[in-house]
């Protein structure tokens, strides 16, 4: 009767069987999909010109300046939540030393 109240009950099984993915494989696709949009190239190109379709200019400066001007914009505003948060706080702690 003792025996069966110290039982531990079987720790559960779970079964996983991973797909096949090879990430590094994925992401060379992507950036070479990338790479195409960009140069205007088509799979299905009638001229058999698939390198080069039309002016190819890089947005890279433009794209960086980008990222960086909403870099700089996401931490003003955090900084700004910041300053708000400790005022509301002081505020509180204020009015509960005080009151």
């Amino acid at each position: 009767m003792l025996g069966g109240f110290f039982k531990l009950p079987k720790v559960k099984q779970f079964h996983y069987r991973p797909r096949y993915f090879d990430e590094r494989k994925e992401e060379l696709d992507k950036r070479i999909a990338q790479i195409k949009s960009e140069m205007g190239i088509t799979e299905d190109d009638p001229e058999g010109n698939k390198y080069f379709k039309g002016d190819y200019k890089t947005h890279i400066k433009g794209q960086m300046r980008g990222y960086f001007k909403q870099a700089k914009k996401q931490k003003r505003t955090s900084n700004v939540r910041l300053l708000i948060i400790l005022l509301i706080l002081l505020l509180l702690a204020w009015y509960i030393i005080y009151y």
